[in-house]
């Protein structure tokens, strides 16, 4: 008769024990996610936008570069490619049968180290009745009696009762200080333009 209530006793204790448990769970849940709410467990993650951040600044500085300074010791490319007018001594117009070619304008340029580019616009006239070449080899330039041919290739034809621009470019020791141009008629005995070179060295 004694040996029932105990019995029954230790089955009602079990769902009190479990209770008990589920309870306790509960409120440790609960207290581990308002620690997470409040930022305890996040407190190093919360750094690394901060370094973001400061990873992007330089970028707005990128934004609107500065210009570097120019150097004072480096001759502008302007001041090195200046062109400087060469007078024409002895006439600008050269008549070949039907053609005629006339020397518009002649510059000086420095072309390289102790070197110079002696450049000259020539238009030809086409009188004749038939198509005519106007070309690098009707050109050639006496420096000290040596013939020198253009360096740029010119190669254009012109039509009849029609005219034509064109460069011929000759490049030149910067010593030179007088020279010939020979347009049309180019040989030892052909005549030559007069070209004084003197003080207008860029």
């Amino acid at each position: 008769m004694n040996e029932e209530p105990q019995s029954g006793g230790w089955w009602r204790t079990v769902p009190g024990m479990l209770t008990a448990a589920a309870g306790i769970i509960t409120a440790v849940t609960g207290l581990i996610v308002a620690l997470q709410q409040a930022g305890i467990f996040d407190g190093e993650k919360q750094k690394a936008p901060q370094v973001q951040n400061e990873a992007i600044k330089p970028s707005k500085a990128r934004e609107n570069p500065v210009p570097p300074a120019p150097d004072a010791t480096k001759p502008s490319s302007t001041s090195q490619v200046a062109p400087y007018s060469v007078n024409l001594s002895a006439g600008t117009q050269v008549r070949v049968g039907d053609l005629v070619y006339t020397v518009l304008t002649a510059r000086l340029e420095r072309y390289a180290p102790n070197k110079l580019s002696l450049r000259f616009e020539v238009r030809m006239t086409n009188n004749g009745r038939y198509p005519a070449n106007f070309w690098a080899s009707s050109f050639r330039l006496l420096v000290d009696g040596v013939p020198r041919a253009p360096e740029n290739d010119l190669d254009e034809v012109v039509k009849d009762h029609s005219a034509k621009e064109g460069i011929v470019e000759f490049v030149i020791p910067d010593t030179t200080t007088n020279a010939g141009l020979q347009i049309g008629d180019v040989g030892k005995e052909a005549p030559a333009i007069s070209l004084d070179l003197k003080g207008v060295k860029p």
